[in-house]
Parts: structure tokens; sequence; C-alpha cells
């Protein structure tokens, strides 16, 4: 019950930062667009067409930098065992200088175990390096961390 009051407490308090969602630019949309689309998909092969081939990121709790094969490997085998819906996508930051963008953003997710039927609530913080080469966004870099009860403590 803690953690729901905790992303709904996060929610409330960052919902003026989303009340300029209208004044992104062109630019930032697109790339928010991008975000949200690779963000919020729950299919592997769709997943994996969001990193570029020199993709070197800090997620949630991996030791070392992971690349895209690592990444796609884990985020195969975590969607055939969860459905996942994204619940909150909020982004915080948007900087776009030329072909690079530098996006922050909260994600909320629901995860359902498809053997067990358990549910699970995950809330995370992503720093996201895009690189748009051929008119085509992709993550070259990330950091991303989940939101725990510790992070208020």
């Amino acid at each position: 019950m803690k953690i729901k009051l905790r992303i709904l407490l996060l929610s409330v308090l960052l919902l003026p930062t989303f009340a300029y969602a209208e004044d992104w630019t062109k630019e930032q949309q697109e790339v928010l667009a991008f975000e949200e689309a690779c963000a919020t998909t729950t299919d592997a092969e769709e997943f994996a067409g969001c990193f570029h081939e020199d993709f070197v990121g800090w997620g949630q709790g991996y030791p070392v930098p992971t690349s895209k094969e690592d990444r796609s490997k884990t985020n195969a085998d975590f969607f055939e065992s969860f459905d996942a819906e994204t619940l909150l996508f909020n982004p915080i930051s948007v900087i776009v200088k030329g072909d690079m963008a530098i996006v922050s953003y909260l994600r909320t997710t629901k995860n359902t175990n498809k053997a067990t039927k358990e549910v699970g609530y995950s809330t995370q913080a992503w720093t996201d390096v895009c690189l748009k080469e051929r008119g085509k966004w992709t993550w070259i870099a990330d950091h991303g961390t989940v939101i725990t009860d510790e992070t208020f403590n």
C-alpha cells in the first residue's frame, strides 16, 4: 500500500511539470513520441529496434554497462514471462540539439507474472540519450533506476 501511495503522491507532485507539455517544440514532441512508443511497447522485437547498434547503458541494477544485445536478451526474457502495462509515462525534461536528444522521464508499470498471475508495480526514473540517423531516433545511451521505498527515506 505504501508504494501505491508514494506513486500517487509522486504523480500529483509532478503534474505541474506536465501541464507544460503543450509548450514542447515540434522537435521535442517528435523525440517524446519515440520515447513513449519504445517505453510502452510489449513486443520484444519492436523494443530491440529502439536501441542503436552502438548502445551502452546503465540500467536498473546492472553491475556493468550493457549493450543492445544484452538489453534485447533480458527484455525478451521479461516479455516472455510478464505482461507489462505502462500506467504512467511522465517526461520531465527534453533537450534536443540537432540529431542528439537527452530525455528524462518517470515511468510506472504494472507487471503481471504470466504463470502465477502475481502483480507487481514498478516506478523507474530514466535519462536517455537519443541519436537520430536517417530520420529515425534510437537510444544510444541511458541510465535508469527503480524508485523504491528507500528512495524516500
